[in-house]
């Protein structure tokens, strides 16, 4: 596949959002960059039969617009976003490639989780036509790959959202998530004291913790929910936001943090009690505070 310099980076800019041409077309080795990442794809996949132009421009598309251009080319997967544009285009190698290498990751997605629909051949059918069909308007799922984490992390990923998505139009919650009581009663098991303050403010509670989610930020709810609901791993929300996974833990445990000194507040103000009664209250609610992030943000859609 022979394209001159010159046409690398015009397909290239011609894809960009507008906003994000003059940075681009300000590096002085963009053709040079452009030419490398085809001849790394072409290396790993010679068989593919993607166009020069229909790769780049597929590259571009996925720019993001809050990095430097240098380090949003330097970072990409580019081998596996090659792989992606050819399966968007329902190339027949492309598919038979993933499905060689990239496929066994359906079933690691959801290795950790409970249920005949993960090792039926139904749900495995589910994802492939999700990935690589779709439906309109968006299309096939393999088309948002960015390439800015590795494809077989992103599609274990997708696997798992599959399979709660499907537990969900089934009306059931998939098994990994926890039990239906807002209120643990593991929390309280064994210890009649936190028995009977459960009981008693049991609506407080709903409320109280309902309330605080509502003063989060879009992202902290979004992140708990990925952490405490979908279950992902760190380095796999790390890929969400392409971000490091240290990074996450901090914003998980801030998230967290705010949510249950905001509950506390709500219910001291709520609750017209003191002294051991209250220290009672406070600390079921520390012990509870992940199950109940789990029931609240279940209900919720992304």
């Amino acid at each position: 596949m022979s394209v001159a310099p010159g046409q690398l980076v015009e397909a290239f800019l011609g894809r960009l959002a507008p906003g994000q041409r003059a940075a681009y077309a300000a590096l002085p080795n963009l053709a040079e960059l452009l030419g490398d990442m085809l001849a790394q794809a072409l290396a790993v996949w010679p068989q593919l039969t993607v166009g020069a132009e229909d790769f780049l421009g597929f590259v571009a598309e996925r720019m993001p617009a809050e990095q430097a251009p240098d380090e949003a080319l330097g970072g990409l997967f580019v081998t596996d976003l090659f792989l992606a544009c050819a399966c968007a285009r329902q190339e027949r190698r492309a598919l038979e490639a993933f499905e060689r290498d990239f496929a066994v990751e359906i079933a690691r997605g959801v290795s950790s989780m409970a249920g005949d629909e993960v090792r039926g051949d139904d749900f495995k059918q589910e994802v492939r036509h999700k990935l690589f069909m779709g439906k309109p308007p968006a299309g096939p799922k393999i088309g948002e790959y960015s390439g800015r984490g590795s494809l077989r992390r992103w599609v274990r990923i997708t696997a798992r959202r599959t399979y709660i998505d499907m537990m969900r139009v089934r009306q059931r919650e998939p098994e990994v998530l926890v039990g239906d009581e807002i209120v643990s009663e593991r929390a309280s098991e064994g210890d009649p004291e936190l028995a009977y303050v459960k009981e008693r403010y049991r609506q407080e509670f709903r409320t109280a913790f309902a309330a605080a989610l509502a003063t989060l930020s879009t992202r902290q709810r979004n992140l708990l929910r990925h952490h405490f609901v979908h279950r992902l791993r760190f380095d796999e929300i790390a890929g969400i936001y392409r971000v490091h996974r240290a990074t996450i833990a901090r914003w998980v445990a801030d998230a967290r943090v705010a949510l249950l000194e905001r509950t506390r507040a709500t219910l001291r103000e709520q609750i017209a009690v003191e002294g051991a009664e209250l220290d009672s209250i406070l600390r079921l609610v520390t012990a509870d505070i992940d199950v109940t992030v789990s029931r609240l943000l279940k209900r919720q859609t992304l």
